[in-house]
Order: C-alpha cells, then structure tokens, then sequence
C-alpha cells in the first residue's frame, strides 16, 4: 500500500471517529492504519505482524530471576524479550476483541463518571470511556505502552491525568475502575488491589479480571497468582459486593 493510500484510510478513519464511532466498532484494519501511522512503518508492514503469536506475548524466557519487585517492573519497561510491534498489535486487538459483554455494557453505561484505568495498557477501554463523556485517569507502568496510550489518546483529542506505578493514588475520587489482566503480573497484588479500593468512592464500581493461568511466558508468575488466591480474593469478597461476574461495587 502506498503512503497515500494509507494516509486516505487514516483520513477516513477520522472521520468515523469525529461522526461517533466508538472504538468498540473499529476494524482490523482500521487499527493497523493507526498502529502504522504511530509507528511510521507501512501499512503493509503492520498488516503482516501476527497477532498472539510467541514473539507478540512472550515477556519473560528464564534468562533471569524475577524475584523482586524492580525485576517485575523491568519486564514491563524493557519488553526485551518479545517484538514490541507485534504486542502492541495484539493488545490493540485483545483489548477490544476479546472482552466480554459485561464489559463493554459497563462502559457504555458509565456517562459523565470519574474513572481509572488501572494498568490501561494500549488505552483502548480508556478511549471508550472517553468518548462518551467521562473523566478518565491512566495509570501504568512508565514505558512504551504508556507512551503508546498517551499517544493514541492524544491524537483524538482528549486529555487524561497519569499515575505512574509508583505514583500516591487519591482516596475515594473514582466512581469506576477498570482492572483487566494487571494483578496476575504484579510483584506484590494485594497491595495494588488496596490501592485500587481506597481510591474508589463508597458505592464505586470495579471491574477486576485477575488469571489464574501460571504461565512465566507470559508474565503470570506462580508467586503473583499464589498471593492473589490466598489472600486478595477473600479480601475482594470482604470489601465488595459481587454484582456479576468480574463487576464488583464497593
């Protein structure tokens, strides 16, 4: 495809999003002249890198212990391990793809809210929760997808405030927190997850997906995902109400 073409797709895909489409909505196509244009490689180019494969997932291969904390957080400053295209791609694509009704109705639903995206990775439930209205704070870990979600946000025109993995979070301000596939790659998940509750309102909303797949590959570490059964689901259920599966009020 030549830069022209590619540059007509972007055109048209703008206009599609200043007529109202959600990012829901977007095509595989449609986000591949977007991951191209930030990139600044071809069309052709982004088109032809495989979504899920090894290369796009794996984060860690064995070379060195993650014992603690700063070993955690470097897998996610570094992504030496994988091709970093091809994980944005694929996260591009699993953000919208592969999440469930609940979900996207929760997001739908939230109009004119304050809300957190914790652990927002590629941005993409950040931008629908923009779209319609709301206040929305990001929070990540400061490396490439950060600046890829600041990047994607920035070029639709909306503007969010951003934490830092390390930043102090304000007490009882959000009245929404997405937290989807975070805790299961942390050092330490209990104390992320009390951050989370103290700054959600009282009769906030959380939606939290946590795997229980070990899976070092891919960043689900035995020591996260032991510490998150024994302790942090107990806490969930002490601290929230279950109004359905994986949405939770506090």
């Amino acid at each position: 495809m030549s830069q022209y073409a590619s540059e007509n797709g972007l055109k048209k895909r703008r206009m599609l999003i200043e007529d109202n489409m959600s990012i829901f909505e977007e095509t595989q196509k449609e986000r591949d002249l977007e991951l191209s244009s930030i990139l600044k490689k071809s069309y052709n180019y982004v088109k032809n890198l495989e979504i899920c494969s090894e290369d796009s997932i794996r984060i860690y291969n064995d070379e060195n212990t993650i014992e603690t904390e700063k070993d955690f957080i470097s897998l996610y400053k570094e992504y030496k391990y994988l091709n970093l295209e091809a994980h944005l791609k694929t996260l591009m694509f699993t953000s919208i793809e592969r999440r469930g009704k609940i979900l996207k109705k929760l997001i739908k639903n939230t109009k004119n809210k304050k809300c957190l995206d914790f652990g927002s990775g590629v941005g993409s439930h950040t931008i629908a929760l923009l779209e319609i209205g709301n206040e929305v704070d990001i929070l990540d870990v400061n490396g490439p997808l950060l600046k890829f979600t600041q990047e994607r946000i920035k070029r639709r025109g909306y503007k969010v405030n951003v934490f830092y993995n390390d930043s102090p979070l304000p007490q009882n301000e959000y009245d929404l927190v997405i937290c989807t596939d975070v805790l299961e790659h942390v050092y330490d998940p209990i104390y992320e997850f009390d951050r989370i509750y103290l700054s959600l309102k009282k009769g906030g909303k959380l939606f939290l997906q946590v795997s229980n797949k070990i899976k070092p590959s891919s960043g689900h570490f035995t020591r996260s995902i032991t510490l998150w059964n024994k302790e942090g689901i107990p806490k969930l259920n002490k601290k929230f109400t279950k109004i359905s599966k994986d949405l939770y009020i506090r």
